[in-house]
């Protein structure tokens, strides 16, 4: 069971590490573009999820967090994966980079230390919304670079590529994350409800996500039909170029007529062919825009009411529950409330949590040991279960740790926290100062 769930956290990291490093890639690929050979920098780019993976679970398995032993461990990754690549390519007999490698080596580095973030911090605090914001901002800006700049034209379809599944990737993680937060305290009934709203969800953005990458492919598309009716009318020009008559050959012994005139270029297609090629590629064009058009209208149509059911019937859910049981309503928020999801969406990291010597009554500081303790687990490779009740959660972290020792300390904190935020009581601050020290010296 335990060699199981190691490999699927590290199948896990390994997902983790390559959509950030699409993320990264604007800058990675400058660097990369550079610092290094083609063949360098396609070998360093598709290494650098397994820097990040190997840097998660390095972490983890020493069980340390202090700053010095990230920037070692990370060190030591992006050197031994810059020197191995440069081995490989000696064995190869490739082109080789210069000195300027050791940028790249540093870049490795910077992709492990997020690893070992997102392994002690979980993978939401070490990458948030925003970068990924920028990262789209970048790929357009680098996108309209390689249009207009000759040396990166060459690469100019494959940042296209990237840059749109970079914004198929955003739209993905910010509706589940928006999502999971939203229905984060549900029980049973809401999960069975949001099931079904987070299946109709990644349909609709699986959807979203063919109709822009049409959009973002139309330019080669309509190159594409350009071609095709190119070649049409050249095969059309062909054909009536064609004589029917042989053609008499002058005796090689009589000199051809000399003429004082101009020659006259062969083969130039009248002006009616001409503006009937014009038509047909317009046409052509014309037609293609209208079918995305009548296809975006249906989908829309289709996709508001499929909305529009989903959100009414957890509507409905959240308002029975609210109505029944008014001991959660102080952590309840609304699923489709626009200022909320505004603030997720835009701006999920601009309400930081306090510090615990800012925290001034001790329920704040019996919710902040219990948060602490969660996501401690969570960074560890506990899987978090939404329909849990506190003490069920208690219980199934000290299973999954399997530390018995702990289980008092636990227990009590979960008392605690059931009695602060059900109860409104405030417990005793040296009981807390202690409890928080136990944790803590248990927790390294």
């Amino acid at each position: 069971m335990n060699q199981s769930n190691s490999r699927n956290l590290i199948w896990v990291r390994l997902l983790q590490g390559s959509m950030e490093t699409l993320f990264y890639l604007p800058i990675l690929f400058i660097a990369a573009f550079y610092a290094s050979t083609s063949s360098f920098m396609v070998s360093w780019l598709l290494t650098l999820p397994i820097v990040y993976t190997l840097g998660a679970l390095w972490i983890r398995k020493l069980k340390v967090n202090r700053r010095i032993y990230r920037i070692l461990i990370a060190t030591l990754l992006g050197a031994g994966q810059t020197i191995l690549l440069l081995a490989v390519l000696i064995a190869f007999n490739a082109e080789l980079p210069g000195i300027t490698v050791l940028i790249l080596g540093l870049l490795g580095a910077f992709i492990s230390t997020n690893g070992m973030r997102a392994a002690t911090k979980g993978w939401y605090a070490a990458f948030p919304n925003t970068l990924m914001f920028v990262s789209v901002i970048l790929y357009v800006i680098l996108t309209i670079a390689a249009h207009l700049r000759e040396q990166f034209e060459p690469y100019f379809i494959f940042l296209t590529i990237c840059g749109i599944a970079a914004l198929v990737l955003l739209l993905y993680i910010i509706n589940e994350r928006l999502l999971t937060y939203e229905t984060h305290s549900g029980g049973a009934i809401q999960s069975a409800t949001t099931k079904v709203f987070k299946r109709q969800n990644r349909f609709m953005l699986s959807i979203v996500a063919v109709l822009l990458l049409i959009a973002g492919l139309f330019r080669q598309l309509q190159s594409s039909i350009e071609a095709f009716f190119h070649a049409v009318m050249n095969r059309i020009m062909g054909w009536m170029n064609r004589s029917k008559d042989p053609v008499q050959e002058q005796p090689a012994d009589t000199p051809p007529e000399q003429s004082g005139l101009p020659p006259v270029e062969a083969n130039h297609p009248p002006h009616w062919l001409v503006w009937l090629e014009h038509l047909a590629k317009y046409i052509g064009i014309t037609l293609l825009i209208i079918g995305i058009v009548v296809l975006l209208y249906f989908i829309g149509r289709k996709l508001y009411q499929l909305l529009n059911k989903a959100l009414g019937r957890i509507w409905e859910r959240a308002s029975d529950r609210k109505d029944s049981a008014e001991g959660y309503t102080d952590e309840v928020e609304s699923l489709v409330s626009q200022s909320k999801w505004s603030d997720r969406f835009l701006k999920p990291g601009k309400k930081k949590e306090a510090r615990w010597e800012e925290l001034r009554t001790t329920g704040d500081k019996v919710r902040y040991l219990y948060r602490w303790f969660v996501a401690g687990a969570t960074g560890k490779g506990y899987s978090f279960k939404p329909h849990f009740t506190v003490k069920e959660t208690g219980s199934d972290i000290l299973a999954w740790r399997n530390k018995p020792q702990t289980n008092a300390d636990v227990e009590q904190l979960t008392r605690l926290y059931d009695e602060v935020r059900y109860g409104g009581q405030e417990p005793n601050e040296e009981l807390v100062q202690s409890l928080r020290k136990r944790l803590g010296e248990q927790r390294k």
